[in-house]
């Protein structure tokens, strides 16, 4: 990621585009939701003037100084009391949930009898109130001073003992619940429901919140602004730069820079994805760095302004104006990155190719993308043939857990290789017959874990949403290609999956109404196969004549005759299975066996149909279906035309391989041919 990302950061610099550089230690802070506010304290006077919850959207561009062991301006504090009463629990779980004028104050206060400040939280406050602001005093010096930030660490200074601020925060929560102003704000800061197992000095929570002060909103630069966050940035990268100038430059970087030797963390970024990476992690204790004697930085030496020129990029491409833009997220904490190797004025969306987005009362459809993507290009190399992407850069980050993310796939690849493949991927599509459902769609490549990961009940619904051993970037390994035995396994995926779609459809496809939410899917999964097929080589106008499809085909109209026949002679009581799909499992199993069984089965049906030609399906409205089915002439001149085909293709096949059963699922699911005109 750190070559790519540094050919971007060129790229930028090329174009005057500047991406946000922060500096190393000075992070975001988390997420602000309903039940995880963000509470701004106001001190004035040696006192908590007030409380207020910072707006989500704000929190977004609030950051923190510090690490691990503490932070400021903004820290995770925690609740004041914790409750472990079961009782005591679902009162204020209801309160939190009703937020109801109607509260026993003195009940609230006969609560706050054990205290969730304990030692090992008291530690780590005290770096955050000491520890660090002792050490942003001493950086923030001559040319790096940023007085704002000095003004809050002597507001601050009261507080430093935890005893202090707890004292004040119950203070002003309780003015709160007395005046009934912000309830919900008030009980969020008084308590944490802990785990009745666990130890209190690890179960205590966490409560974000950010030291302000009245000096600071006097002077229009609150440390809730972004004013402040961006002035308080600039002054810590001052400070490092005048530290890290004092440091003799004696050693070339990867990318030829000369710097002075170090040793720190990489920077971090956090995504508009959802998620925080680090540019690039190694551990000393890894046995691979001890082969080579150089161990962490040394492993791949990377100057600091470099450092900073590469995170601006990501920053910058990352960012959430860039969304369906440069990235998109494919997953839970998964995002995947696109972007040329030039970069234009105006910067189309290099992802709308790969995954689909919402256009309206519609979604974009692939084809008029892969068209959009194509005339682009064209465009390009007329017009501003220097600005003409030479390639496309493209990789997929996925955060392994709370400290680690990881590329899982990265690819360069040339713009006109995507048009082609674009192309390609199109005829995939289209490699089905006819249905009587309406036309699929081609799908996304990043809409193709989705389909190969879906396991279906016989009823017609998915049987899971948790198991997904396809990862959601496969559908671009597919878009360039990969070799036949990945397109032989997803084959198999398919057909294993997607035996019980076609028990459940039956031979009732045609009647489903076309808002069914089990159509588009099972639409997806024909396409799907229908593709693999193609890639494999199995064209349509080839396996529509071989002996897989038609088996599926006279098992198709078997239940249309065996429906028709219920619904006349039967007073309409159709069985939930028809003689068809009652017989698709064997069928694959045992083909030959399975023909043959099939003809005697039926006997009766054919001979009631051929006394009644005329007879169909009339028009019905039960639950909401509309239908008018052909004629039993018709589906007989069907059973026979298919039977004929059949003839001369039929082997002595044992049992059908995944190939086989693909064709065979086709033709069960395919629309009947059409019946020639007379002459």
């Amino acid at each position: 990621m750190i070559n790519e990302l540094y050919q971007l950061s060129v790229a930028l610099s090329k174009m005057d585009i500047v991406g946000d550089k922060w500096h190393r230690e000075y992070k975001s802070i988390p997420n602000i939701k309903a039940n995880a506010p963000c509470v701004r304290i106001v001190f004035l006077e040696n006192k908590v003037a007030r409380l207020d919850s910072v707006n989500a959207d704000l929190g977004q561009k609030l950051r923190k100084y510090g690490n691990n062991q503490g932070t400021f301006p903004a820290m995770n504090l925690a609740p004041l009391y914790r409750i472990t009463d079961a009782e005591r629990a679902q009162k204020i779980l209801k309160l939190l949930k009703a937020d109801s004028n109607q509260i026993d104050i003195q009940q609230i206060k006969g609560w706050c009898d054990c205290s969730n400040w304990g030692v090992k939280f008291s530690k780590k406050y005290k770096n955050s109130m000491r520890q660090i602001p002792a050490k942003l005093e001493q950086m923030l010096q001559g040319e790096a001073t940023y007085e704002p930030v000095l003004r809050l660490i002597r507001a601050a200074r009261p507080f430093v003992e935890p005893e202090a601020l707890h004292a004040e925060l119950e203070r002003v929560a309780f003015d709160a619940l007395e005046r009934r102003d912000d309830i919900v704000l008030a009980l969020q800061i008084l308590f944490y429901i802990g785990k009745e197992e666990k130890s209190p000095e690890d179960d205590y929570g966490n409560l974000s919140v950010i030291f302000d002060c009245d000096e600071l909103e006097d002077n229009d630069v609150s440390s809730a602004t972004e004013k402040f966050t961006r002035g308080f940035n600039r002054a810590l990268l001052a400070a490092d730069a005048i530290e890290k100038g004092k440091a003799e430059a004696n050693e070339q970087d990867a990318f030829g820079f000369m710097f002075a030797p170090l040793e720190e963390p990489m920077p971090t970024v956090k995504l508009a994805g959802g998620f925080e990476v680090s540019l690039r992690t190694m551990f000393k204790g890894q046995p691979c760095q001890s082969r080579y004697g150089r161990f962490e930085n040394a492993t791949y030496p990377i100057a600091p302004e470099v450092r900073a020129d590469i995170q601006g990029a990501l920053t910058w491409l990352s960012g959430a104006n860039m969304k369906n833009k440069t990235w998109v997220s494919t997953d839970k904490n998964e995002v995947l990155f696109a972007y040329p190797s030039h970069l234009p004025e105006n910067l189309p969306s290099f992802t709308a190719l790969f995954k689909a987005t919402d256009k309206g009362e519609q979604r974009s459809r692939f084809e008029s993308e892969a068209e959009a993507f194509s005339e682009y290009l064209t465009k390009t190399k007329t017009v501003d043939p220097e600005n003409y992407p030479d390639n496309i850069q493209i990789f997929v980050l996925h955060k392994l857990d709370k400290a680690r993310t990881k590329v899982i796939y990265t690819r360069c690849a040339a713009a006109d290789d995507i048009v082609r493949n674009s192309a390609e991927w199109q005829k995939a599509s289209k490699n089905l017959p006819g249905f009587s459902i309406r036309s699929p769609w081609t799908p996304f490549p990043l809409e193709v874990a989705d389909i190969l990961n879906r396991i279906w009940k016989q009823d017609g619904t998915k049987a899971t949403d948790k198991f997904k051993p396809v990862p959601a970037y496969h559908g671009m390994e597919l878009l360039f290609g990969v070799p036949k035995p990945v397109l032989e396994k997803d084959l198999h995926f398919m057909i294993e999956r997607s035996a019980n779609m076609a028990l459940y459809a039956g031979g009732s496809v045609k009647r489903f109404n076309a808002a069914n939410v089990f159509i588009p899917k099972l639409q997806d999964a024909l396409v799907m196969i229908g593709m693999i097929l193609y890639w494999l080589g199995s064209r349509k106008e080839n396996y529509m004549n071989e002996y897989p499809y038609l088996l599926g085909q006279i098992l198709k109209v078997s239940d249309s005759l065996h429906e028709l026949y219920c619904d006349k002679v039967r007073d309409g009581q159709i069985p939930t299975q028809l003689v068809g799909s009652s017989l698709y499992v064997a069928a694959s199993e045992m083909p030959a066996q399975t023909l043959a069984q099939l003809a005697n089965r039926m006997i009766p049906y054919i001979t009631w149909a051929k006394a009644n030609r005329d007879k169909k399906l009339e028009k019905r409205h039960d639950e909401e279906i509309e239908y008018f089915g052909p004629s039993a002439g018709y589906l007989l001149y069907v059973y026979e035309q298919i039977a004929d085909a059949l003839i001369p293709v039929l082997k002595d096949k044992q049992r059908f391989n995944d190939y086989e059963k693909a064709q065979m699922f086709i033709g069960y699911l395919a629309a009947f041919p059409k019946k020639e005109k007379a002459n």
